[in-house]
């Protein structure tokens, strides 16, 4: 098979995993945020990723010896990442899958797209693909706008307006901002882990597979920033206890995390296989397709039931700029 269509496929499966990940969340009755994602960060950021370095690249720890530098640098940048994952997680939980999603994804689509080519290849900005998926970006805002609009619109229609709703929308919001700012530096991490992933390819990995110890790394770093803060709320809250007697519902989280590694595992195969410009080109596909999978998640999942036709419209021209703006990127 080609590796550019390859590459695709694996971009296309990491889509679909990231932007439904978040669905087994919902049968988890009675529990808090906290509970679920603490479970979740215990499963996508720290056993996932260690497991699949350890078993698919040989003399690990060899490759993170000869590279201390790097190993600091996107340890770093998953700290980061992972205060964007609590509040990309906090973000669903206030404003729903299929009004988050787009928010967050479409500004961490929009960041981690231009910001390494930007890196690596500053020159290409001002090239005819450069602009092409700039404007691709541009499109996207302007979608991610659209569909913020609906969102809002349903929160005052199904409260009458009520000043706790619009507060709690305002809240989401910014959430999802911060969310949207910060979430693309585990792209950054991928970019800068390039003298790791050439490492493993001399240690014997397979280069689909060289990117996992970036990810272990990585995913570390997010894993301390989420720990500690559900920690703080699951003591704050007094919700350890909704652990006790519902040790069943473990298997929801659980299966979260292992769908939302399967994302970044392969997206970071889709990524290498597309060549050059796969870590724009590969992240703003991935993370388009996230935004129309989790709306249609969302949707199945009734989180827009009762919102009105005018509402819908609005919703589907959002979700229709998004899709332009990757086919704009893609071809």
């Amino acid at each position: 098979m080609d590796s550019t269509v390859l590459g695709l496929l694996f971009v296309v499966i990491a889509g679909f995993a990231a932007g439904t990940f978040a669905i087994p969340f919902k049968f988890a009755k009675g529990w808090q945020w906290e509970n679920n994602w603490l479970v979740w960060s215990v499963v996508a950021l720290l056993i996932a990723p260690w497991l699949i370095a350890f078993t698919t690249v040989p003399d690990l720890l060899s490759i993170y010896k000869a590279q201390p530098g790097n190993l600091l640098l996107i340890a770093l940048f998953g700290v980061i990442w992972g205060i964007g994952a609590i509040m990309f997680g906090k973000g669903i939980d206030l404003l729903g899958i299929s009004l988050s999603l787009p928010i967050m994804l479409g500004l961490i689509n929009a960041v981690g797209t231009i910001m390494p080519m930007a890196i690596n290849n500053p020159e290409e900005l001002l090239s005819p693909t450069g602009l092409k998926i700039i404007l691709g970006v541009l499109i996207i805002l302007i979608g991610i706008a659209i569909v913020s609009i609906a969102g809002n619109k349903k929160a005052t229609n199904e409260n009458s307006g009520s000043p706790a709703a619009k507060k709690t929308f305002v809240i989401g919001l910014i959430v999802c901002l911060l969310a949207g700012v910060f979430g693309p530096m585990i792209n950054f991490a991928f970019v800068f882990g390039k003298p790791i992933q050439n490492e493993a390819v001399q240690m014997g990995a397979s280069l689909l597979n060289s990117a996992n110890p970036v990810w272990s790394i990585t995913l570390t770093g997010g894993f301390i920033a989420n720990a500690i803060y559900c920690i703080y709320l699951l003591r704050k809250n007094n919700t350890y206890n909704n652990y006790q007697g519902k040790v069943n519902y473990m298997i929801f989280p659980i299966f979260a995390g292992v769908i939302w590694y399967l994302s970044i595992m392969f997206y970071g195969m889709g990524s290498i296989s597309l060549g050059e410009l796969g870590s724009s080109v590969g992240w703003a596909t991935m993370q388009t397709l996230s935004i129309l999978f989790g709306n249609i998640a969302g949707i199945l999942a009734g989180e827009w039931k009762g919102a009105s036709r005018k509402v819908f419209a609005i919703l589907f021209s959002g979700v229709f700029c998004l899709m332009i703006g990757l086919i704009v990127i893609a071809i």
